[in-house]
């Protein structure tokens, strides 16, 4: 075996181990996407600062996602029966809080508050609320809610701003699986075309699909253990770069191992010439796509840096081509051209021969006609893009069902709402505090763009009335009037009253007669009762004498007898009766005294009330006056006040609204914004930015003055983005294209040369963007670009696009000792290389062609922008290209030739 055969033969089988490894040790990509591939905003910026208070909210709900469910009845009114079934599910989940990782949760019959908010207008959509928890991935969290909210007869969905983001990384996935298989199929059939047998095409296929395989475990190791820079787009990018310019560079090493072929050399011999010849041209443009996508290390915001994984994918695609490639060429030989049996090089392009030629004969009128084209194009470019994520996504996804549910019933704002944090250094649970809260709160609720307002002392989005010195004042009001009609009414019977003390003292005349009567009374019983019985006995006798039957001494002893004895009984009732008698005089004696008395009391209490019913006179004249006073203040500004009684803060409505919207801590007042545009708008993204500046200059001078102020929620998340994005874009360009640049220098050993490059890139890449926004709008239905289309559009054009430049440049300077004059030069090298870079144009447009059934809005406005930039550079690479050239390398004149030869 020849030495160099048995030294690629190593290669080989170094390469399936290293394959071999690579599958074995790569990690589980879909877990390392959803873990660290999201968009990382900076720390300081406000939504970072807003997400940390947040997570340290306390009550239970930190560090949580918001994510709403959503009942629908269509667009008709939720029934009775429905509403029952709706808080079944509702209940279910609070019970299963744990299993569902749910950490919080606030439902429309929780309170009038919670009514007002979650329950549409039209009575046809309910929202939960839910707080869920970080520690598990949300797709988890999301299916398990998705089977929870399963309500009978009614429209259930589970939406919300992070779970909207992990759709889009699924329907990413989704993409890049049939990207891969549309791209593999796409150049095998191309490549079959261009070399007529199918085995270079496989052989291209393996070579280019061991660099992917290997390029992509390193990557993703070095994310799982190093924290290296990932997002949804790494993977996808590194499919159709790999997959396109590796194609192109096989296309050029395998053309130049035929032409090397058709010169009657050896398999090895070509093999050798070939890599030497092609593979210079390979590397440099290799190199300068490597330092293209490298530079993007230098850039801050973590979607851009993740593209330098396909500087990874390049780097191995290097190694690959020159190690494995020669293993086939030189133990296959002519072979690996099977069936066809053409083996002379690749004739003249026609197309680019013409192109160059008559652009080096009429430079300024073919750099006049390029202009004339793309300038149009380019001026009617506006840089205006959709930060909104939820058009990445098709509308049969169940959460943008969701978010559209929402939107149409609710203001566009209520799904994604924005959340103000004030945080002080001192608790705000007291009266001064919750003041300049409630008046933040009617500030922004009379803002345009603003529908409702919910905080501390609003919790329902509207102003407690009762919590306001207008209506305290209304109420202290009413109640002084009835007062005062009180006071009116004393007062008349002041007046009218006139007491008659006569018959009084008429009572008291008789009440002590009485009594003097019942003393004689008892005098004259007194005195009778000794001698009543003798005198009977007396008596009986002379009438027993009268009738001559006198009584005997034995006779009249036994009736004295009997006399005395009752006598002594008579004596003591007579006793009884004086002891009452003498109780009845005294009291009636007393009744006297006292009634004399009251006589004299009421005849003193008419002369004061005389004197009181003056005061009621001046007391009646100020309520009246204090009445007006307060029906004018009530009505006045100066009643629009927040006042909050000691007694309603430390009631049990009030400590609800307090947890909802104090931190545990008490420290940290939240205020919820709802807009009434699209929350990811331009003008939502304005409002928001304006509003942390208001709010802060709002609360100098306040017991909030030194409070910091920070606005969570997806507005304030796509604002960041924007600007974190519209800055580092263009400093991420400056680099990249200096570093190109830089390489070109090297490589043309010219230092005009690379600007003629770049700046053709530049034309087609402005133009690319103005046509692929007309193409997305007449076929998308989408107006504008999403916002990372023109960036990852750049990045491809600009990287990718020198590539042909190189290719067409290396020849210019091969021909240079053949071709007399700089046009002849351009031209030779323009119309032999035309069709290689055509060819590769080809594979790499069908490559991103292959983006397009994924789905997802950005890789399919980035593929429309790439193939119709590549489509730009076929005609305007020969064209501006020799034109510049030509004029900057102008033919000497015939005189000169003659002076020269003399």
């Amino acid at each position: 075996m020849p030495k160099f055969i048995k030294k690629y033969t190593g290669s080989l089988i170094a390469w399936l181990v290293v394959v071999i490894l690579s599958v074995v040790f790569l990690p589980n990509m879909s877990n390392l996407v959803a873990q660290k591939g999201q968009t990382k905003i900076p720390s300081n910026s406000q939504s970072q600062i807003a997400q940390k208070i947040q997570d340290n909210w306390g009550h239970g709900i930190g560090n949580t996602t918001d994510a709403v469910i959503v009942f629908n009845n269509g667009n008709q009114k939720i029934t009775a029966e429905q509403q029952t079934k709706i808080n079944d599910t509702i209940q279910k989940i609070k019970d299963n809080k744990d299993k569902y990782g749910v950490k919080g949760i606030t439902a429309p019959m929780d309170n009038d508050a919670t009514k007002k908010q979650l329950i549409s207008k039209d009575k046809t959509t309910e929202l939960v609320q839910v707080h869920v928890t970080k520690s598990r991935s949300i797709q988890s969290v999301n299916t398990d809610l998705q089977k929870a909210a399963k309500t009978t007869g009614v429209k259930t969905y589970v939406t919300g701003g992070d779970i909207l983001n992990d759709d889009f990384r699924v329907s990413t996935e989704k993409g890049i699986q049939k990207t891969e298989v549309i791209a593999a199929v796409f150049i095998l059939i191309v490549l079959i075309i261009v070399f007529r047998s199918p085995i270079v095409p496989l052989v291209s296929l393996l070579t280019v699909g061991v660099s992917f395989i290997v390029s992509l475990s390193i990557v993703m190791n070095l994310v799982q253990a190093f924290g290296f820079p990932l997002s949804n787009f790494t993977r996808v990018f590194m499919v159709v770069v790999l997959f396109g310019i590796g194609t192109d560079y096989n296309i050029l090493l395998y053309n130049q191992f035929k032409e090397e072929l058709s010169r009657g050399k050896d398999k090895i011999q070509a093999t050798i010439d070939a890599r030497k010849v092609a593979g210079k041209t390979i590397l440099y443009s290799g190199t300068s796509v490597l330092i293209g996508f490298a530079t993007l290390a230098l850039a801050k915001f973590s979607i851009y840096q993740s593209a330098v994984g396909v500087a990874v994918g390049v780097a191995v695609l290097l190694v690959v081509l020159v190690t494995l490639n020669p293993f086939f060429m030189a133990t296959m030989g002519k072979h690996i051209f099977w069936p066809s049996k053409n083996f002379a090089g690749e004739g003249e392009n026609k197309f680019w021969s013409f192109l160059s030629n008559k652009s080096g004969k009429f430079a300024i009128p073919a750099i006049v006609l390029v202009l004339l084209v793309t300038v149009p194009f380019m001026a009617s470019y506006k840089n205006k893009l959709n930060y909104d994520n939820g058009v990445e996504l098709q509308n049969s996804v169940p959460a943008k069902q969701g978010l559209l549910t929402v939107q149409k019933h609710f203001s566009k704002g209520t799904a994604e709402p924005s959340t103000i944090y004030i945080k002080s250094d001192h608790k705000l649970d007291n009266e001064k505090a919750l003041n300049e809260i409630d008046r933040l709160s009617q500030q922004l609720s009379k803002q345009k763009g603003i529908k409702t307002v919910a905080s501390v002392t609003q919790p329902s989005g509207m102003p407690i009335n009762q919590l306001y010195v207008s209506d305290q004042l209304s109420t202290l009001n009413a109640k002084m009037k009835t007062a005062n009609k009180g006071l009116k009414q004393i007062n008349s019977g002041a007046k009218g009253s006139s007491f008659n003390t006569t018959p009084l003292q008429d009572i008291a005349t008789s009440a002590t007669n009485i009594g003097q009567y019942l003393r004689n009374i008892q005098s004259i019983s007194s005195s009778t009762s000794s001698s009543n019985g003798k005198q009977v006995l007396e008596q009986l006798q002379k009438q027993m004498v009268a009738a001559k039957q006198p009584l005997s001494q034995t006779q009249l002893q036994i009736v004295g007898a009997l006399l005395q004895q009752s006598s002594a009984k008579q004596q003591s009732v007579m006793t009884q009766l004086q002891s009452q008698l003498q109780a009845i005089a005294s009291n009636t004696q007393g009744i006297g005294n006292n009634t004399q008395a009251l006589a004299t009391q009421l005849k003193e209490t008419q002369t004061k009330l005389k004197k009181a019913s003056e005061g009621l006179d001046k007391i009646d004249k100020g309520m009246g006056t204090a009445n007006d006073y307060l029906a004018q203040l009530t009505n006045s500004k100066a009643a629009d006040q927040f006042y909050i009684p000691a007694s309603v803060l430390k009631s049990k409505t009030f400590k609800q609204s307090v947890a909802n919207y104090l931190s545990s801590d008490k420290k940290v007042a939240k205020i919820t914004v709802v807009l009434d545009k699209d929350p990811n708008s331009e003008a939502a993204m304005n409002q928001v930015d304006k509003l942390q500046t208001q709010i802060q200059d709002n609360i100098k001078g306040t017991t909030l003055d030194g409070s910091q102020v920070a606005i969570g929620g997806q507005t304030s998340t796509t604002s960041d983005t924007h600007h974190i994005a519209s800055s580092d874009f263009f400093r991420t360009a400056v680099i990249m294209v200096v570093g190109i640049m830089i390489a070109l220098m090297i490589i043309t050993r010219s230092v005009l040369q690379p600007f003629y490059i770049l700046g053709t890139l530049i034309i087609a890449y402005v133009t690319s963007l103005s046509i692929t926004k007309l193409i997305s709008a007449a076929f998308l239905g989408q107006k504008t670009l999403t916002w990372n289309t023109p960036f990852f559009t750049f990045v491809m054009l600009i990287a990718l696009g020198v590539d042909y430049s190189i290719f067409l440049m290396m020849k210019y300077r091969e021909f240079g000792k053949v071709d007399s004059t700089p046009a002849k030069q351009i031209e030779h090298a323009s119309s032999v290389i035309g069709t290689v870079v055509i060819s590769a144009a080809i594979i790499l447009g069908g490559t991103f062609a292959a983006l397009m059934p994924s789905g997802v809005l950005t890789l399919i406005q980035v593929a429309i922008g790439v193939i119709v930039g590549l489509i730009i550079l076929v005609f305007t690479i020969p064209m501006l290209i020799s034109a510049l050239i030509k004029l900057t390398y102008p033919e000497p004149s015939t005189d000169s030739k003659q002076d020269k030869q003399e």
